[in-house]
Formats: C-alpha cells, sequence, structure tokens
C-alpha cells in the first residue's frame, strides 16, 4: 500500500466540456439561509424554478422545515408537475458558522433534502440533469469549514451513481452570490479530478492524492505503559484489531465506550457458546412461538456484538492487565451518555492521552433503495458522535486525536451516500482543528479484508469482486495504525490514505488526475517529509553518490557539487512541491559553503517552503555533522535560493551582444579546474576589456541520458556560463559567491533537449566581478537560455 496525503492544492483547469447554467429552467433550489432564500425570490428565475428554505424566509419562497421521505417528488409535482426536476441545487453560508459547534438543525435538514433529492434524481434518471452545491465560506487560511463537507461530500459520493447527471460543488470565499454563481458555472465546465473547487479570491484549488511516504524514523513512541486511551466504538472490528496491535509493544490503559450492553448480555453470551446464526434462530422460534424471524435475527445480533466486545476485553486484559482495561456503555449519538463517561474516566485519572474516534454503522446500498431513516443514522454516529465527545472531553482535551475515517469519504464510492460525507465531515474536522493547533488527524481506511464492517455485511465480498478496492489484512492494518501514530507532528497533518493497485485503477477511471503525474525529476524522488498546510514545506535527503559523474567536478582534489546544480536541486524541489508551477527566475542564490558529492561525516538535507502568495519556493540545503560534533550542534547552512513561479512563463529577448574591437580578446592562460566530461563543454574561453566569452559545446555521449532527460534546467549551460566568469579573476579560478537572480527566459528545455539538438551556444560575461552579468545565447543571438544578473565571485 502507498500513503499518499489528501490535500488542497492550487489546480487551475481548462474548460472541457459545456457547463450547465447555475439556475436554468427545471431547477429546485434548497438553502437552509433566508438572506440568499430572500434575494433568489427577488430576482427573476428562469421557469420553472422554485426556491424552497428550511428557514423561513418570506414571500416566494417555500418554508420546509424538516425533512421526509417522500418531500421532494411531492413538492416538485404540486407545483411544477408537467415538467420533471432537472436541477438540484443547495446553497448554504457557512460565514459566521461556529466551530467546533455541531452543525445548525436548518443545515442537517439542508443536507436531508439535498440527499432526497439526488435520490430522486436517481430514481428518475433524467437526461442532462445536475445536481451542484454552493458554499459561501471564509476558507480560513484555505481550508473550508468542516460542515461545507456535508454538502460536497454528497456530491462527491453521488458523482459515482447518477451517470446522466452532471455533479459538481463550489466552495468560494467571494461575498456576492452573483459571483459565486459563476465560479459554480465554471466549476461544471470542468472534468477530471473531484468534483469539487474551491475558489480563494477567484484562484480555483482542488483536493489532491499526494505521494507522502513515511520514510523518517519514528521520533516518538505510538503509546507507552502510562500512556490512557480512550476508543469510541473500539470493542469491535478494526477499532478493536488496531487496539490489539498497540499492545504488542505496550501496556496502556484502555477505556472502550461502546453501545452494547456488555456486562448485562455476558452470562447470554456464555449460554450461547458458539451457536452460529441459523441454529440461534431456530432455536428461538422453537422457544417462543410467534416470535417473528425478524427480532430473532436482532437478539442474534446484539449477542454476537456483545461475544465481540467480550473477546477484545480478553484479549487486552490478557496483554495489559485486569485493572487497566474497561467498558464504559455509551451511545455517543446521546450527549448525556458520553459526558456521564467523560466524567467516570476523569474522576478515574483525568488524563487523555489519545482519543479515538471510530464509531460508525455501514448501510451501503445504491442511492434509489437508501432511506432517510438510515442516512441519519450513518451520519448521526459519525458526525453527531464527534461532536459529542469534542464537548464532553474539551476540557482538558486529550493530547491527541484520531478519527477513523474512510476512503468514501476522499473519493467517494457507489452505495455510500450517507457514510461518505459523514467521513469527509470529519477528515474536515481533522484539517481544520491541526490548522488550529491541535493534534488530530483522520485515517482515512480502505477497506479491511479480516475486521471491519465489511466481512459483517457481505461488503468484502462484493469489493473482491469488482476490484475496486483493496483488503487490507488486520497484521498489515495494525502496522500502518501504528505507523500514522507514531509519525511526528510535521508528519501527521492532513488525511493519510493508503492506496493499492485497485484504487490507482479506480481513480484513473472515475476521477483521472486527483493523483497529479509528478514530474520524473532526476534527483529528487518522494520527500522525506512534507506538510501540506500553508505554508507547505517538504524535506529531501541529498544523497548524490548513485551519480559517479558527479566526481568528475573536482577543486583543491575534492569533489564538490557543482553551483549550477544547486540551481536545478532547487528547481526540482520547487516545482515537486508545487505541481504545475514553472520556474522563471531564481533570486537570492546564496553559496555559503561547499557540498561534498560524497561525504563522508556529513548528511545533507534540502528543505524547501512554498509562500503562496508571493509564488515563491524558498530552498536551502544544509549539512549535519555525523556524528553531530560539539561545534556544529544545529545543521549548517550551505545554500540558499528563491525560485519564482510562474503558470506561463513570460518570454524574454536577450539583449544585443556586446562585442570587442578586433584584436581585444585574448585566450585566458589562468589556472582551470580539473573539470571531466560533461563538465568540460566551456571551450576557447577569451577575456578582454568587456568581460569574458566561451562557446559551450554540450557532449553528453557515454552519460546515463534517461537521467539528463529528466533534468528541469539547462544547468549544464548555468555551468559552463559560471565557469566563464571564473576566467575574469586572472592566474586562478573564481567561484560564485552570490547570484542576484538567474532567469530562465525561454521555453523550458534542459541540456539533453540542447545536446540533441546540436544547439551551439555562446556564454558572455560582463567585467565586474562584484556585479557581473552573464548571458547563455543560441549562436543565432536570438534565444536566451539563461540570463545571469548580479553575480558576485569570490
Amino acid at each position: 500500500m502507498e500513503r499518499h496525503l489528501a490535500v488542497l492544492l492550487p489546480s487551475p483547469q481548462r474548460r472541457t466540456r459545456p457547463g450547465t447554467a447555475s439556475l436554468a429552467p427545471g431547477t429546485l433550489v434548497l438553502t437552509d439561509d433566508a438572506a440568499i432564500a430572500a434575494h433568489l425570490a427577488a430576482t427573476p428565475l428562469p421557469s420553472p424554478t422554485l426556491v424552497a428554505c428550511t428557514t423561513a424566509a418570506g414571500p416566494g419562497v417555500l418554508h420546509l422545515p424538516r425533512a421526509e421521505e417522500n418531500v421532494i417528488g411531492t413538492l416538485w409535482d404540486g407545483y411544477h408537475g408537467h415538467r420533471p426536476l432537472q436541477h438540484v441545487r443547495a446553497l448554504t453560508d457557512l460565514r459566521a458558522a461556529p466551530w467546533p459547534q455541531a452543525p445548525a438543525p436548518s443545515l442537517l435538514t439542508l443536507q436531508e433534502l439535498f440527499f432526497l433529492a439526488a435520490r430522486h434524481l436517481a430514481r428518475h434518471r433524467t437526461d442532462g440533469s445536475s445536481l451542484a452545491a454552493l458554499i459561501l465560506d471564509p476558507l480560513t487560511h484555505g481550508l473550508p469549514h468542516p460542515h461545507a463537507a456535508l454538502l460536497t461530500g454528497l456530491v462527491k459520493n453521488a458523482s459515482w451513481e447518477l451517470p446522466e447527471t452532471r455533479a459538481h460543488a463550489a466552495v468560494t470565499d467571494t461575498p456576492h452570490l452573483r459571483t459565486a454563481l459563476d465560479e459554480l458555472h465554471h466549476e461544471s465546465c470542468l472534468s477530471g479530478g473531484l468534483p469539487v473547487g474551491y475558489y480563494r479570491a477567484g484562484r480555483r484549488g482542488a483536493e489532491h492524492l499526494v505521494p507522502a511516504p513515511l520514510t523518517e524514523r519514528r521520533r516518538r513512541a505510538a503509546v507507552t505503559d502510562g500512556s490512557v486511551i480512550v476508543a469510541a466504538g473500539g470493542a469491535r472490528g478494526i477499532t478493536a484489531t488496531a487496539l490489539r496491535g498497540l499492545t504488542a509493544t505496550a501496556r496502556p490503559e484502555i477505556w472502550l465506550l461502546g453501545s452494547t450492553p456488555v456486562d448485562a448480555l455476558a452470562h447470554q453470551v456464555r449460554a450461547l457458546g458458539s451457536t452460529g446464526r441459523v441454529a440461534y434462530i431456530r432455536q428461538c422460534l422453537a422457544d417462543t412461538p410467534g416470535l417473528a424471524v425478524t427480532e430473532a435475527g436482532a437478539q442474534w445480533d446484539r449477542l454476537r456484538r456483545a461475544r465481540q466486545a467480550l473477546r477484545t476485553l480478553d484479549a487486552l486484559r490478557r496483554r495489559c492487565g485486569d485493572t487497566r482495561v474497561h467498558y464504559l456503555t455509551c451511545d455517543v449519538t446521546d450527549p448525556a451518555a458520553v459526558r456521564t463517561a467523560a466524567d467516570r474516566i476523569r474522576r478515574a485519572g483525568g488524563r487523555i492521552d489519545l482519543l479515538i474516534h471510530a464509531a460508525g454503522i455501514g448501510r451501503a446500498r445504491a442511492l434509489p433503495a437508501k432511506t432517510l431513516t438510515a442516512f441519519r443514522a450513518v451520519r448521526g454516529v459519525k458526525v453527531d458522535g464527534y461532536h459529542h465527545l469534542k464537548a464532553a472531553f474539551g476540557d482538558p482535551a486529550p493530547a491527541a486525536w484520531c478519527t477513523f475515517s474512510s476512503i468514501a469519504g476522499v473519493l467517494g464510492l457507489p452505495g455510500e451516500c450517507d457514510y461518505g460525507p459523514a467521513n469527509d465531515t470529519l477528515d474536515a474536522a481533522a484539517r481544520y482543528e491541526t490548522m488550529r493547533g491541535h493534534d488530530e488527524r483522520a485515517i482515512a481506511w480502505t477497506m479491511w479484508g479480516e475486521s471491519g464492517l465489511g466481512p459483517r455485511s457481505g461488503f468484502t465480498d462484493l469489493t473482491r469482486r469488482n476490484g475496486r478496492l483493496s483488503l487490507i489484512g488486520d497484521a498489515e492494518g495494525q502496522r500502518l495504525f501504528t505507523t500514522e501514530l507514531a509519525a511526528p507532528p510535521e508528519l501527521a497533518h492532513t488525511v493519510p490514505v493508503h492506496l493499492g493497485p485497485p484504487e490507482h485503477h479506480t481513480l484513473g477511471s472515475h476521477c483521472p488526475g486527483l493523483t497529479p503525474a509528478a514530474p520524473a525529476f532526476a534527483f529528487l524522488t518522494a520527500p522525506v517529509r512534507f506538510v501540506p498546510t500553508e505554508p507547505a514545506c517538504a524535506t529531501w535527503h541529498l544523497d548524490l553518490r548513485p551519480y559517479p559523474y558527479l566526481l568528475g567536478h573536482r577543486r583543491n582534489g575534492r569533489a564538490l557539487l557543482p553551483g549550477a546544480l544547486a540551481i536545478e536541486l532547487a528547481v526540482e524541489a520547487a516545482q515537486r512541491l508545487v505541481p504545475g508551477g514553472t520556474a522563471t527566475e531564481i533570486a537570492d542564490v546564496r553559496f555559503r559553503a561547499p557540498i561534498a558529492v560524497a561525504p563522508r561525516d556529513t548528511r545533507y538535507e534540502l528543505h524547501a517552503t512554498h509562500y503562496r502568495d508571493r509564488h515563491t519556493v524558498h530552498v536551502e540545503i544544509r549539512g549535519t555533522a555525523r556524528p553531530p560534533a560539539p561545534d556544529r550542534p544545529r545543521p549548517a547552512l550551505h545554500y540558499a535560493a528563491d525560485v519564482i513561479l510562474r503558470d506561463h512563463p513570460a518570454r524574454h529577448r536577450p539583449p544585443p551582444p556586446r562585442t570587442a574591437a578586433s584584436g581585444a580578446l585574448r585566450p585566458h592562460r589562468g589556472a582551470a579546474a580539473r573539470l571531466s566530461p560533461p563538465f568540460d563543454g566551456a571551450g576557447r574561453p577569451r577575456t578582454g576589456p568587456d568581460g569574458s566569452h566561451a562557446r559551450c559545446r554540450l557532449d553528453l555521449t557515454g552519460q546515463d541520458i534517461p537521467h539528463f532527460s529528466r533534468m528541469a534546467t539547462c544547468w549544464l549551460v548555468i555551468d559552463a556560463t559560471l565557469q566563464t566568469a571564473a576566467f575574469l579573476a586572472p592566474g586562478r579560478l573564481a567561484t560564485p559567491r552570490a547570484i542576484g537572480t538567474v532567469r530562465l527566459p525561454g521555453a523550458p528545455a534542459n541540456d539533453h533537449a540542447l545536446a540533441t539538438g546540436g544547439t551551439e551556444i555562446t556564454c558572455t560575461v560582463s567585467p565586474d566581478r562584484r556585479q557581473a552579468r552573464a548571458t547563455a545565447t543560441a549562436a543565432n543571438r536570438r534565444t536566451a537560455l539563461v540570463l545571469i544578473e548580479d553575480l558576485e565571485l569570490a
């Protein structure tokens, strides 16, 4: 399984299909905001259009204070029965919505009506129909309010089951409804990825899955013998299995919260023994004439849950001790029961190191067959349970919080229009709490093949047949859970998702582009640390030993990293951190200390931080002594630069080359570095009053061509230009100390492309060693490849 993070990234997309008008004829508009409803009622709308609000909104607006099973069909037919319902819009305003308070009843009613409208479209299969949600949201620090996912999560999941319907959603920070509706229309024109766009100051962002393996050594133990864990829904299923994995190396104190009254059913469970479902129901029917089969089945289910909980308690007590594992009967949908449990735990010790919210019920069914009662039940355990736990355990709050979420919340899945939005809301809550400085995460699990909801519902067999999801074994699930908990705080942000081949295949067919194809750069692969929240940052271990050709760049007998290659590494890091960004300028370049190609006692790390408001990625290379030296307790800075990103690089024409009078140039006879291919491309250097000049000949014969074809820049040309500048110091080799800017004005081209095309290159450097200006141009003098300004030589 590959670990990815579900993160919001800038995602400009071109229109790829005709859009659907935000308010077209045959539209039902649902909202919970009286101001929005009144504004729409006062606006001329195409007929037939019906505006309904869950709060009283005045004339022209239908008041729907609660949702009922058949309200959508009855409502539409009563007003516009001559024309089928084609378009559904749900609008809400969360700009003043408090957090972490539970969603307002009017918003929950809006979600229920939106679900019923989606079900109506699924049952009637109207061609050209659409289902859309529009959320006004401040997008604080770029993150949507968690309750927005009540609607956007439903859109993601419904899109799987409405092939004739265009499902899309827009979350926007604009205060103007007309602008917001225009952005919703723009979203309807896009394809690929998830059908939800986030518009911040008019710029679109979207959720992507970014590879983020946890390759760092653990910096903390997941749990210790002194840890106190509270697990809601922890007595059965994957939570019980995950807890058994934690207790393999530690003996924490564990409080399990479950809705099954285990103590009251313990005697019946012991009498049940190993009796199976069919045998038990037959015995009940024989012992109790007139008992309904459904009631006997419900009794069996209660006993089965109690038996599983007792087995979990026995297993945990054997590992942790009889007095360190407790079970409290607690339905998380009952706020009073949750408060009672919280008070009991506080009286026993007061401190909670980890709270796990894993309570949940599954009702996977096709959208046309889902009921409102089941929808409310699934949402209640997840969303209401979350807020009840937050309120009851808020003071003092747990040191860490982990929610067991589902991949259905991230991607959407068929049959999960209730479970998916509930989990998507908890994913968004984890992001929001992290933004507020709290240690909270949500793990979006795929299907567990041995434990979990699937094996108890038969859904595992369906998943295995359709090949849509991987099936995680218990041992692998325990390992993944322990690894996530052990991740240092800077790696624990956002929502981790573990994908196998089935998930990749599913993504490729349903939402292509959700996992952006990372550029296959020559040096940098997946980062060892990645934090996608603003400012996004990443870290790579810099190991140059796999590239023996770098040993040919020597100074004073040591193989050192060429300064131009440091620029290449900075650009690679920037374009890895910001997919789709194009580096057009590298500014404020500082060479502080040499970087050895094959160091014996130093480990180098490359750090990149993206400042979105400045379109800049700051890059540093730091070295740490191994073992740490007393005089170097902190990583030393070797290199720093700012990479400026643009969506579309501008093309610049180079300035006319300055030529010296005939006979003014003289061949350079100073010292030369020991350079071997491919670093010996700067030939025929000549110096004169106007600076130095050289021809650059790129020859990659005998080199690893696939490696050079993946370069982000023409860094060998930059290196040849810096070599040309070094000839300004007669009798010795000058080295760059700082560069004001390195511009890459032409179409992106690397050294491999230039060498393959046989491009002849001329390097020219002005004579001022403190503020030199250097250029590399194609021989036709019309195409600038590199412009270097404010070059300072040592």
